[in-house]
């Protein structure tokens, strides 16, 4: 930048205002301005509420020859203060622009900076991802093949324990349904012989009753016709009284009838005493041959009984039997299904395993 001498600039400009601007021409002008402001003339220039161009042409045109030191002296130190300030702003405005190149250079070396430490932070950052995620596959790998082992092992050594357990079972049901069937049998026996200990005690028991109710039967008809042969011959002795008692007229007639009647009544109890004779004969016979009958009823009933329990006997244990044999092949099949299953899961727990 070309240099500008302030000095002498300002002393040409401080000539001219003395040339032109002497106190008439001052007063004069200040007069038309004023002028032209009050009357409102075409092109008037309004200077303001400060007229800061008039302070300036007074200030700068001085007080001509009559003007006194103090103010010369403010004057030239207004230009000093002028120069001084025009060489301060153009060393502060070369100031600047050096500092703003500086400092766009430094902006430019620490965004350049910034960005290689963002960059090798960045990479570092990235390279110690890697490596954590690395690790934590490593570890997760390892850890994974030996959770695989000890499931195989677990499923290993539960297969062997359910395999025991089964066979334990078996064998333990096994023995519990060969416990039952005996207990059973020795049951059925027991209660057969009950049974038929009951039976023949039945027997017993009804033909003594049968025989008991024999003999009553027999007493009471005896008793029944004492009864009524007393009755017969009470009634003979009362009737015969009553004829007695009758008119002289009717002895005869009533001695005759009453020995016929007597004639009838004895041959009338003769003929009832042989009827409840034969009747009791008869009851005794007809009891005897009931009971054999159901003597024989009994005895057959009891061998029928016997038979139907060693038939029932025989078939519970046929049926136990089958039975056994049926839950026998059952638990054989359900252990094979089970086998079948442990097998496919131990298939598919090492297909997961190495597909993992």
């Amino acid at each position: 930048m070309p240099k500008v001498d302030y000095s002498k600039n300002y002393k040409n400009q401080s000539d001219k205002y003395k040339e032109s601007n002497t106190k008439e021409a001052f007063g004069a002008a200040k007069r038309t301005s004023a002028d032209n402001r009050k009357d409102g003339q075409a092109g008037g220039i309004d200077m303001g509420q400060f007229n800061f161009k008039q302070v300036m042409d007074d200030f700068y045109a001085g007080g001509g020859e009559n003007e006194s030191d103090n103010d010369r002296t403010m004057r030239k130190a207004f230009q000093g203060n002028m120069i001084q300030s025009g060489f301060d702003a153009q060393l502060q405005g070369m100031l600047n622009q050096q500092m703003s190149s500086l400092q766009m250079s430094n902006q430019s070396n620490v965004a350049d900076l910034e960005l290689r430490n963002q960059q090798a932070n960045m990479q570092k950052e990235f390279n110690l991802g890697m490596q954590s995620m690395d690790a934590q596959f490593n570890y997760q790998n390892d850890f994974a093949n030996a959770q695989h082992g000890r499931d195989l092992g677990m499923l290993s050594a539960t297969g062997e324990q359910q395999r025991m357990n089964i066979g334990a079972q078996g064998q333990q049901d096994r023995l519990t349904r060969i416990t039952d069937g005996e207990q059973n049998r020795l049951t059925i026996g027991a209660q057969g012989e009950q049974d038929r200990m009951n039976i023949n005690t039945q027997g017993q028991v009804d033909i003594n009753k049968i025989g008991a109710q024999g003999d009553v039967d027999i007493k009471k008809i005896g008793a029944q016709g004492s009864v009524d042969k007393s009755n017969i011959e009470t009634q003979g002795n009362v009737d015969v009284t009553k004829i007695g008692a009758e008119s002289s007229r009717d002895v005869k007639n009533i001695e005759t009838q009453t020995g016929g009647d007597l004639e009838k009544i004895k041959a009338q109890g003769g003929v009832d005493i042989d009827k409840i004779g034969a009747q009791g004969t008869a009851d005794r016979a007809t009891i005897a041959a009931q009971g054999a009958i159901d003597l024989s009823k009994i005895s057959g009933q009891g061998a029928e009984d016997r038979k139907n329990i060693g038939a029932q006997s025989d078939a519970d244990v046929r049926k136990i039997d089958t039975q056994g044999k049926n839950d026998r092949a059952l638990q054989d099949n359900e252990q094979i299904n089970k086998a079948r299953e442990r097998a496919g899961q131990y298939k598919y727990s090492n297909k997961a395993a190495r597909g993992f």
